[in-house]
């Protein structure tokens, strides 16, 4: 994977410098605001072709616009650079709270009413429930000092519970790409930069060419050469010398037909984009509630976990909620990996 780095962008004129900050880039390392669509401008004698290549030019403006925020976003959810901001505030906060409530006074009126309940059942004759009482508290009693130590670590550790669920999501979606032994610390620049290619790169050689270019690989080059230099005849005359005369001459002769695909594209993309902006959201979601949950297990160790029914219940709950919201999380992964190899194979059949 030809993943460029940060500043090494090319230069030259065109793009839209305003989304440059997010340094949205395809497999070709081609920063995605650097993208233009190739056609012959016309001029005096040929004014059809100076309005229908205005036009051109304005519907891809709007649309590189849309999408580019929309491929940052699914970055931005599965690297989890959304959780790194409140990753010191949350360990914090949770240390605070497990002061405030872990204290020996808590622990030990919490014991002693779990103690009574135990008390109580052997007195009737539940046994069973008495047995099962104690070694419910016995239990608790064990993992609280470890889990109340370092409260969130188990969920926002490096190997805690968001991170081996992304990592397995990622790591099952590049396998489906056919990388049979994936790094998930790198694999989320990889996925970013398919979908760059998927809802940008190909669509976009489709709509000026006809065709996806960069089934050649001497014209993938070209185009990406070119795109970086800013000059949008360059580009036209790359195709012809890559040898796709095909993709040449729809370049330099532009039609409304072109114009009303790019009014579809403007339209129908955003429902593409929509779909992995939603994925990406309810990863952020499950990432929130595992949270959640793990704030409200220190109430379960500290004290709940000794008291029988409701309070041992809703740890239970809690426990095995964190664990149901970590899978989701990665099964929501997974699915970002089939949606953006269903828009591979959509694209590389456009106009075959």
């Amino acid at each position: 994977m030809a993943l460029g780095q940060p500043g090494t962008g090319g230069g030259g004129g065109g793009g839209i410098d305003v989304l440059d900050w997010m340094d949205i880039r395809d497999s070709q390392g081609v920063p995605a605001t650097r993208y233009q669509i190739s056609t012959d401008d016309g001029g005096l004698f040929h004014p059809g072709d100076t309005v229908r290549s205005a036009v051109l030019n304005f519907e891809v403006q709007i649309w590189l616009f849309l999408q580019i925020p929309a491929c940052e976003f699914v970055g931005f959810s599965a690297a989890y650079e959304w959780l790194a901001p409140f990753h010191r505030a949350l360990t914090g906060v949770a240390e605070s709270l497990t002061r405030q409530i872990a204290t020996p006074q808590v622990l030990i009126t919490a014991a002693a009413i779990g103690s009574f309940i135990v008390a109580v059942f052997v007195v009737r004759g539940y046994f069973a429930r008495a047995a099962t009482q104690v070694s419910f508290m016995l239990l608790v009693a064990v993992l609280a000092p470890v889990l109340l130590a370092e409260p969130l670590a188990e969920v926002l550790a490096p190997n805690g519970l968001l991170a081996q669920g992304r990592d397995l999501g990622i790591s099952v979606a590049a396998g489906l790409h056919g990388d049979a032994d994936p790094n998930p610390a790198d694999q989320v620049e990889v996925m970013q930069a398919g979908l760059v290619d998927n809802l940008l790169r190909h669509p976009l050689q489709v709509l000026n060419f006809g065709h996806v270019v960069d089934r050649s690989p001497a014209c993938r080059d070209a185009w990406s050469t070119t795109v970086l230099s800013g000059n949008d005849s360059n580009i036209r005359e790359a195709m012809r010398n890559c040898g796709d005369s095909t993709a040449y001459e729809r370049a330099s002769n532009p039609t409304w037909g072109q114009v009303g695909s790019g009014l579809v594209i403007i339209f129908l993309s955003p429902l593409a984009s929509l779909v992995l902006i939603m994925i990406s959201f309810m990863i952020i979601r499950d990432g929130c509630y595992a949270i959640y949950h793990g704030f409200m297990t220190i109430f379960g160790f500290a004290a709940g976990g000794f008291i029988y029914g409701p309070t041992q219940t809703f740890l239970i709950r809690n426990i095995v909620d964190a664990f149901i919201a970590t899978g989701r999380m990665a099964a929501y992964t997974i699915f970002l990996g089939v949606y953006t190899l269903f828009l591979n194979n959509m694209f590389l059949q456009a106009g075959s």
